[in-house]
């Protein structure tokens, strides 16, 4: 195998595929990139058996074939290079890699060891906006179960054409709090409520090699598989089996107080009160005051002190309290893009709900913590 690039293509998809080659002691192959030519361009593959990532990288062909090295030398060497032509080519056992100025051999392993990844066939997808969806999984990822004794809130439920067609519900809990977030679909197959889970770790890859340059991405799934593509480069991950929980039976449809606070007023009063907070426990008083349009955010640390302080808002219902996890609350209140937050509740017994004031795409709901 033999071809000829621009370092800084070659440098870009080593980022793209790189960081999923790592750490794997009872399989090293797994730490290492197969680099296959074959049809004029170069295809960068890595794997950890859950994910699988590939790119294409274009440039001057002059031999097919294929090689795998490790990941980690690799880039690392490949992103040292000057922005140049440089040449990659698979003499007997060692992979040379010539610049201007320079010349390196890789040792590496023939590819018979090397995963076979499975193919989704690209139809009856979906696409979205990758700004879009990029912010969508960032406002709902957080919230997900943090352990994978409980597999089915451990990943990010996708409910597509769901409330309606067109639309994509994004969804994460882990059942002391849950993130929702809808979003428009560019395209979509004309299945109606199509419900998968997907594994945080595959969301995560996903976000961190997401660019913004690109318009669209497209999503296909197989049964038990999704497959995520943009720009020559393929991310595919196995789903969570399971049922996810019927959460929507758990979110209020009313509420008997509800005001609207300015955000960044609101999440500097938080922080303030978290100083104060019960270690362990991290609670938080709101004492809601509908005819002074005011709330009053309190905490109380025997060992450390009282702090007490106030926000105005625009507040209708009746008077009431409620106590929160500050760790939650502040999680919901930095993934608000919004000036102004609505929150809404029932009692001290029922979840609160947050809202951004003009975006009816996105709620945030918490479980209080009960005195």
């Amino acid at each position: 195998m033999k071809i000829i690039c621009l370092q800084e293509n070659l440098n870009k998809g080593l980022s793209i595929v790189s960081h999923l080659a790592s750490g794997n002691i009872t399989l090293p192959i797994l730490n290492n990139i197969l680099l296959k030519i074959e049809k004029g361009v170069l295809t960068l593959t890595s794997t950890n058996l859950e994910i699988g990532i590939q790119t294409q990288i274009r440039g001057k062909v002059e031999k097919e074939g294929s090689f795998t090295v490790p990941a980690q030398i690799l880039s690392n060497y490949i992103n040292l290079l000057p922005k140049e032509q440089i040449s990659l080519e698979l003499v007997e056992n060692e992979l040379i890699i010539k610049s201007k100025n320079s010349k390196t051999k890789i040792k590496g392993i023939s590819t018979e060891e090397f995963p076979l990844i499975p193919k989704i066939e690209k139809r009856d997808g979906y696409k979205v906006k990758i700004n879009d969806f990029k912010q969508a999984l960032q406002q709902v990822i957080f919230a997900a179960y943090q352990e994978e004794s409980r597999p089915e809130i451990s990943g990010i439920l996708f409910n597509f054409n769901y409330p309606q067609s067109g639309k994509i519900t994004l969804v994460a809990t882990d059942s002391y709090r849950l993130a929702e977030k809808s979003l428009d679909l560019k395209e979509y197959s004309k299945k109606e409520n199509v419900k998968i889970i997907v594994p945080k770790n595959t969301i995560q890859e996903l976000l961190r090699i997401l660019t913004p340059e690109e318009d669209a991405l497209e999503i296909y799934l197989s049964e038990n598989q999704i497959l995520f593509y943009y720009n020559e480069t393929e991310l595919i991950s196995r789903l969570i089996s399971g049922q996810y929980p019927d959460y929507q039976q758990i979110i209020p449809q009313n509420y008997k107080t509800k005001t609207i606070i300015n955000i960044e007023n609101f999440i500097k009063i938080v922080k303030g009160a978290s100083l104060f907070s019960q270690s362990g426990i991290n609670d938080v008083n709101l004492e809601i005051l509908p005819k002074e349009n005011k709330i009053i955010i309190s905490s109380l640390n025997n060992q450390l002190g009282e702090y007490k302080s106030e926000v105005e808002g625009e507040i209708e219902g009746e008077e009431n309290k409620i106590v929160f996890n500050y760790r939650y609350l502040l999680d919901g209140l930095l993934n608000i893009n919004d000036n102004e937050v609505g929150l809404e509740i029932i009692n001290d017994a029922s979840p609160g709900i947050l809202r951004p004031a003009e975006d009816k795409s996105y709620l945030y709901l918490i479980m209080p913590i009960k005195q």
